[in-house]
């Protein structure tokens, strides 16, 4: 039986992140408590069906099958991913934690490819107050807060072709360890675990992997398995609470209904704009009435779409990187060759990624804008040769990861936002290509619609619901979007 009923139970109760692994392609692993989202990364450049193939059914639901694209070699190891953590803001330290997933195991990387070990999860940093779980020739490596247990903490406890449930619970008093209910290690305790990025450490949170001191976070450390509902508390949890928990992976997942908590938000506007608009342009092309600075996004719309010509010459997406906090202007970069996207409000974080190819002419310009926003920008360009472009959505821009080719490198930016406000209105979903119901929740591919925001409400095919969540999907040879409710 779930331990919670819902997020909001689960929160008060001390749960302050959640990564149920539910989603259904892509590379966002989402947690639908404290917006830390993760994105399943590989050391070779997969393609978006090969992150695809890592999302599986488990006995719970649904996981994360971090070495789906192995080949069980060394020449194929670089495909095993890892879920690597957003950069979260700077935090203090937590006085009590619990950390706990399940985690079915095939084998362990190294006994296949020499000079590798097997890290389940690194919080934070292993030596300042992390929390960090590693298993290498036999010997598990355990570290909690301020306690290191060493290499040899204790013996792998993992079998291969079963399932896990793994607890680390620890407060000043002391940190235990569980597998599957049973306790496997007691360790000194510690008053500050520090699971979160600091100025001096960022970027170091992975789920099946450990960053070296070469920063290559898949360098050393791979994973033959499946994650699935990877949760951390504020809190010590009991012993009774673990035996309770403990499902060996084939029971419902920790919390049964992960409809999103809802929370009040405003808008944030410091001049007088009108409610009319969705998002902001930035229509340098032609002579709009309604031309807002990029900063700005507020509740209402108004579809300028519907009043242009009927005959479009060319539907057209651009990147822009905003420049204003770097005191710069902002860069429009119009031939990206593929983005995708997940776009969600109130407490859940919006996603963004796209790929810039041909990169090193605009490679000076990304990195002065290193403080910016990512923004997807779609238009129209008509046979007068007028093009209209309005936003879709934005993100932070966190990550920059150049990949070398023959004759240029390829640059993929991405990046988190939360806080969103919901948005209001109506929209019927057009051109729709399939439409699906699992566990009541309703899902829609179909045309990506430029004004459709979070909060609406949508018609698909004559049934009516709120679009909580919006998945875009472009490239050269398709573009199209899921719409889903929670």
């Amino acid at each position: 039986m779930a331990k919670y009923p819902d997020l909001a139970t689960a929160n008060a109760d001390g749960l302050i992140h959640y990564w149920p692994m539910e989603e259904t392609a892509g590379v966002v692993v989402e947690d639908v408590i404290g917006g830390w989202n993760g994105e399943c990364v590989a050391s070779a450049a997969l393609t978006s069906g090969e992150f695809d193939a890592t999302v599986v059914t488990t006995p719970a639901g649904k996981g994360r099958d971090v070495s789906a694209n192995w080949g069980g070699n060394s020449a194929t190891s670089n495909k095993i991913c890892a879920i690597r953590l957003q950069t979260s803001p700077e935090s203090s330290a937590l006085s009590a934690i619990t950390i706990r997933f399940r985690y079915f195991h095939r084998s362990h990387v190294y006994d296949t490819v020499s000079g590798r070990q097997s890290t389940i999860f690194l919080l934070g940093e292993s030596d300042d107050k992390g929390v960090l779980l590693d298993v290498y020739s036999g010997d598990v490596w355990a570290v909690a807060g301020t306690t290191d247990a060493g290499y040899t903490a204790f013996s792998d406890p993992f079998t291969a072709g079963q399932w896990h449930d793994v607890v680390i619970t620890g407060n000043a008093t002391s940190t235990e360890i569980y597998v599957n209910g049973s306790q496997v290690f007691t360790m000194a305790g510690s008053s500050e675990f520090l699971i979160y990025n600091t100025a001096q450490n960022p970027d170091l949170s992975f789920i099946g992997a450990f960053k070296d001191s070469a920063n290559e976070y898949l360098g050393v450390s791979l994973l033959d398995g499946i994650f699935q509902d990877f949760s951390i508390w504020n809190r010590k949890v009991t012993a009774t609470e673990v035996t309770a928990m403990n499902t060996d992976g084939v029971a419902e997942p920790l919390v049964t209904s992960l409809n999103a908590i809802t929370y009040d938000v405003e808008v944030d506007v410091d001049f007088p704009i009108t409610a009319e608009f969705l998002a902001i342009s930035n229509p340098v092309e032609v002579g709009f009435d309604f031309i807002f600075p990029l900063e700005v996004s507020v509740l209402g719309y108004q579809d300028w779409v519907a009043k242009l010509p009927p005959v479009e010459v060319q539907e057209l997406y651009r990147l822009v990187i905003t420049g204003s906090r770097n005191g710069l202007n902002d860069l429009v970069i119009g031939g990206i060759s593929s983005w995708q996207a997940t776009n969600q409000a109130g407490s859940r974080s919006a996603y963004l990624q796209a790929v810039i190819p041909a990169a090193d002419q605009y490679m000076a310009e990304i990195d002065a804008r290193q403080d910016g926003d990512l923004v997807i920008q779609k238009g129209y360009k008509l046979l007068s040769g007028e093009t209209y472009f309005e936003e879709i959505m934005r993100a932070y821009f966190q990550n920059a990861q150049p990949t070398a080719g023959r004759f240029s490198r390829t640059l993929t930016v991405s990046g988190y936002r939360r806080g969103k406000p919901f948005s209001n209105g109506h929209r019927v979903l057009k051109a729709v290509r399939s439409k699906t119901t699992q566990n009541g929740k309703r899902r829609v591919f179909c045309e990506i619609d430029l004004f459709l925001q979070p909060g609406m409400t949508v018609d698909a095919l004559g049934e009516t619901f709120q679009a909580d969540f919006i998945n875009y999907y472009v490239n050269e040879n398709d573009k199209f979007c899921e719409v889903g409710e929670r």
